[in-house]
C-alpha cells in the first residue's frame, strides 16, 4: 500500500496497538464533540500534507514518516509499538484514515462546536487509529460460487479505492487530454455535445478557466509538501491572496473556492453513509472553508475534480431524456482515449491497434478495439459506466453481482461486456473467412479484454467473476481452430502504468504473463503483473509535455508575474 502495491496488508487499528477492546464508532464520535471542528479537519488537510499522501501515489506513510508523526500524535509508550508494527511492513497513518476521520468529523450534528478546544497533537493519533478502525466490514457468508465470488468483490472493491496504486495527477491529466485532443479528434457526427457551452451554463464560468484553476490548486498542493520543514508544523492552507499576484478577479476566485470546498454550515446536506467507505461528500468538496482560506483534506479527491464537474455534475443537469446520449457521447471519448495511448506509447511494430474494427462488410463493428500481437489479437471492450456509490460502498454482494450482469456480463437492453466478447469470439473463429477483415485471417489466438475506467476492473477478485461468465458461454466449436485465452480485466490506470512497458513489449505476452502468475485471477491487476512499477507513473512523456503546456497556459491566462 505505502509503497504502490496492491499487496494485501493489515493495517494497525487503536484497539490492536493498545491492548484494548474494538474502538467503536460511538466512542469515536463522543471523542470528536469534545474538540473544535475546525481544528479537527485542518488537522486532516495539515497530516495529509505531513504524510505526503497524493502526488507520488503513496496512500500511507513510509517507515520514516510513520516514525516521526508518531513521535509527536502518540504517547511516549506507544512508539515502541509502533515501530514494531512498522518493521513488519503494516500501515500505521494511511490516507483512508483521513477520509474516515473528515467524514466523521463533517456527519457530527450541529452545536457550538467550534467553540470547544483545539484538538491537541497526541490525542490526533489516537482519532485516525480509532477511525481507521472504523474502516471495516465483516464477512457475510452467502450460498454459491459466483455468489461468493461477488460477495468478495463487495468487501474488497472499497479497499482497492482507499489504497488503490493509481497515480492520482494522472486522473487530472486524462481528463483534461479528454477535453482538449480527444473531443476535437472525434468524427463530428459523434461530437453531439459541446461540453464547455454546457459547463459554463451550469457554473457561469469557463471550462478552461476551471482547468487552469484545478491545476493551480494541484501545484500549490505539490508545493506545500516540497516545502516541508523538519518541524512537523505546518500550515498547508490555499488562500485567497495566494492569487494576488493574478489578473483574476476577485469574483472569479469566490466562484471556484465555492465550486469545490464546504463551510461547516454546509454540512447538514450530507446523506446518510451508505457504507463504510462512502465518501461522496468529501469526494464532491474535497476543500474546508474556513477564514477565507481553503484547507485540502483529500489531495486524490481535489485533483479529481475536473471530471466530477464537467461530466458527471453536468450530467445531473440534462433532462432524463438526453442523459443516455451524454454518457454514449462520453464513452466515445474514453475508447478515444484508449486509441491515443497506443498511438502515443506503444511499438506498433509489436502492437498493432485497430480503433472500432468492422467485419469485412463494414456493417457493423467487432468490438471496441483490437491489438493485434503477431498472430495473436486481443479483442478490447472499453467501459465507461462508473459503479454507483449505492453499490460500491454497501457491501451487499446481490446488489454487486446485479451490477456486474448488467453491466459487465449480459446488459439489459443492449449486450454488454462478457456477451459482446463472445460475440466478437463467434465471429472470427466459425463465420466464413470472407466476412473476417484480412489483417486478422492469420491470427491463432484470442485475448478478451474489458477495460473500465473506474477502479473495479483492475480490484479483487472482479477479474475471476467475469472470466467464470465467459468460459460458461463460450463453445467448444470456437476454439477447435483457434485458441481462446482466459478473459481479463483491468481499469484505465492500470493501462496507463503498462504503456511503459509497451513500449517493448506486445500487449498480448502481458496479458498471458499476468494469467500465468494468478491463474484463478483472484489478485489485483498490479498485484499479478510484473511490468507494472510502484509508485508513480512512469514513462508518459506526452501526459508531462501537456502538463508543462498548462502551466505555460496558466502563467498566460493568469497574469503571473512570480
Amino acid at each position: 500500500m505505502g509503497d504502490g502495491s496492491t499487496q494485501l496488508q493489515e493495517w494497525v487499528p487503536w484497539s490492536v496497538l493498545t491492548g484494548t477492546p474494538r474502538a467503536t464508532l460511538a466512542e469515536l464520535r463522543a471523542l470528536l464533540r469534545k474538540y473544535s471542528r475546525t481544528s479537527l479537519l485542518t488537522a486532516c488537510a495539515r497530516l495529509g500534507i505531513g504524510f505526503g499522501f497524493g502526488p507520488e501515489a503513496e496512500t500511507a506513510a513510509d517507515f520514516e514518516r510513520t516514525g516521526f508523526w508518531a513521535g509527536l500524535l502518540l504517547p511516549p509508550e506507544l512508539i515502541p509499538k509502533v515501530f514494531s508494527f512498522a518493521k513488519q511492513g503494516r500501515p500505521i497513518f494511511m490516507q483512508a484514515q483521513i477520509r474516515s476521520l473528515a467524514a466523521e468529523v463533517m456527519r457530527l450534528p450541529i452545536s457550538a462546536s467550534d467553540g470547544l478546544e483545539t484538538v491537541p497533537d497526541q490525542q490526533i493519533g489516537e482519532l485516525l487509529l480509532r477511525a481507521g478502525e472504523a474502516l471495516y466490514k465483516p464477512l457475510v457468508k452467502v450460498e454459491g460460487l459466483m455468489e461468493q465470488l461477488a460477495n468478495y468483490i463487495a468487501l474488497f472493491l472499497p479497499y482497492y479505492e482507499l489504497n488503490g496504486p493509481g497515480d492520482p495527477i494522472m486522473s487530472f491529466l486524462r481528463f483534461y487530454i479528454f477535453l482538449t485532443i480527444n473531443i476535437p479528434r472525434l468524427p463530428q457526427e459523434l461530437r453531439n455535445f459541446d461540453v464547455f457551452a454546457l459547463f459554463e451554463a451550469e457554473f457561469g464560468f469557463s471550462l478552461t478557466l476551471y482547468c487552469e484553476f484545478i491545476f493551480a490548486f494541484i501545484n500549490h498542493a505539490i508545493l506545500e509538501r516540497k516545502n516541508l520543514t523538519g518541524s512537523g508544523r505546518l500550515d498547508g492552507a490555499l488562500r485567497k491572496t495566494w492569487f494576488q499576484k493574478t489578473t483574476l478577479l476577485a469574483d472569479q476566485i469566490e466562484k471556484m473556492f465555492a465550486t469545490v470546498s464546504f463551510g461547516l454550515n454546509d454540512l447538514p446536506d450530507i446523506k446518510p453513509s451508505v457504507g463504510f467507505a462512502d465518501f461522496e461528500f468529501l469526494r464532491d468538496r474535497p476543500y474546508f472553508a474556513t477564514d477565507e482560506a481553503l484547507y485540502c483534506l483529500d489531495y486524490e479527491y481535489a485533483v479529481a475534480k475536473l471530471e466530477s464537474g464537467a461530466l458527471w455534475r453536468v450530467l445531473r443537469t440534462l433532462p432524463e431524456k438526453k442523459k443516455g446520449a451524454y454518457l454514449g457521447f462520453w464513452g466515445n471519448v474514453f475508447e478515444d482515449y484508449i486509441a491515443w495511448l497506443f498511438e502515443s506509447y506503444s511499438n506498433g511494430q509489436v502492437n498493432a491497434f485497430h480503433a472500432s474494427p468492422l467485419y469485412k462488410n463494414g456493417d457493423k463493428p467487432i468490438c471496441d478495439a483490437i491489438v493485434v500481437c503477431g498472430t495473436t489479437a486481443v479483442l478490447i471492450e472499453a467501459k465507461l459506466g462508473t459503479c454507483p456509490a449505492k453499490v460500491r460502498y454497501a457491501g451487499d454482494a446481490q446488489a454487486m453481482q446485479n451490477y456486474l450482469e448488467q453491466k459487465l456480463v449480459t446488459g439489459t437492453d443492449r449486450p454488454v461486456g462478457v456477451a459482446q466478447l463472445l460475440t466478437a469470439v463467434k465471429s472470427l473463429t466459425v463465420d466464413p473467412m470472407e466476412s473476417i477483415p484480412t489483417n486478422l485471417r492469420g491470427i491463432t489466438k484470442f485475448i478478451p479484454l474489458i477495460i473500465t475506467k473506474d477502479e473495479i476492473g483492475s480490484s479483487w477478485v472482479i477479474n475471476n467473476y467475469v472470466n467464470k461468465r465467459f468460459q460458461e458461454q463460450l463453445k467448444p466449436e470456437w476454439t477447435a481452430q483457434h485458441a481462446v485465452t482466459s478473459l481479463v480485466t483491468m481499469n484505465i490506470s492500470s493501462l496507463e502504468r503498462l504503456m511503459h512497458a509497451l513500449s517493448s513489449n506486445a500487449l498480448s505476452d502481458i496479458l498471458e504473463q499476468r494469467i500465468a502468475e494468478n491463474p484463478e485471477l483472484n489478485l489485483a491487476f498490479e498485484s499479478a503483473c510484473k511490468h507494472i512499477p510502484a509508485g508513480a507513473t512512469i514513462g508518459l512523456s506526452r501526459h508531462v509535455e501537456i502538463m508543462k503546456s498548462l502551466a505555460d497556459e496558466i502563467v498566460k491566462d493568469f497574469g503571473m508575474t512570480d
